[in-house]
């Protein structure tokens, strides 16, 4: 089985986990933010597996190489075979990351099916941040940070896990620089087509446009272009609409 077939299975498995630690925050009445963060506790378990377990010799690392040799077979049948040593230790340095973030997307998307199912059985859930007022915790930036710090002057393990967390941190900035860019079009009543038109963009060039929607999610952390972290400090508006509580 290729890795990445396994993590899409691994990720199916702990679901009921990730259900059930997500019920426990509803039932604590916490924020979207807080439900995630429980219900992505299974996810940091199999990364800190994985993040063990393909070292050294494991029989663990033994297949997951046999894995991605069999996926590289099927790629140099219809094309040039890439240096594979360089490819499988890639894939070994980052399958702990890529697993948490997989199973941190199963988590969303079964909250979003659970609030849907929810609404029609009259049991609402805590109602999900929208995209374009989505926002990480300040203190996320520290740890990336110190994950910059470990991966430049680190060794060994401390290396590995460097190289996880500014991957998983990596991607999430990018999802709040995203956040930014559709706040943005949301600012300037941007029609439907053109919306279209820039996530096509941006999915067509998705290396850079990594790099880009990172940086501006580190960039909306330090300046809050949203003003989504002073919202809550701010009065009520004078027309007596007090603005809508932003959930992290």
């Amino acid at each position: 089985m290729a890795p990445f077939q396994w993590i899409l299975v691994s990720g199916l498995a702990p679901a009921p986990l990730i259900g059930l630690l997500a019920a426990i925050q509803v039932e604590r009445q916490q924020k979207y933010g807080d439900i995630l963060l429980a219900a992505s506790l299974p996810g940091a378990l199999l990364a800190l597996f994985l993040l063990f377990g393909l070292r050294a010799d494991s029989w663990e690392r033994g297949d997951f190489i046999a894995g991605v040799a069999a996926s590289l077979e099927e790629v140099a049948a219809n094309g040039e075979l890439p240096d594979s040593e360089q490819v499988i230790e890639l894939t070994l340095k980052l399958l702990p990351g890529i697993a948490y973030v997989s199973l941190l997307f199963v988590a969303v998307l079964g909250y979003r099916l659970a609030q849907g199912l929810g609404d029609r059985l009259s049991t609402p859930l805590p109602a999900v941040t929208p995209l374009r007022q989505w926002r990480l915790w300040e203190s996320c930036i520290w740890v990336l940070i110190a994950a910059l710090a470990g991966l430049l002057t680190g060794e060994g393990l401390v290396r590995d896990l460097a190289i996880n967390l500014t991957l998983v941190l990596g991607l999430l900035f990018a999802t709040q620089g995203l956040a930014l860019v559709r706040h943005l079009m949301w600012r300037l009543g941007a029609q439907r087509f053109l919306e279209v038109l820039v996530y096509t963009l941006l999915a067509f060039t998705s290396g850079l446009s990594l790099m880009f929607l990172a940086l501006l999610g580190l960039g909306d952390t330090w300046f809050d272009w949203r003003r989504i972290g002073h919202r809550k400090d701010e009065p009520p508006p004078d027309n007596g609409r007090p603005d809508q509580e932003i959930d992290k």
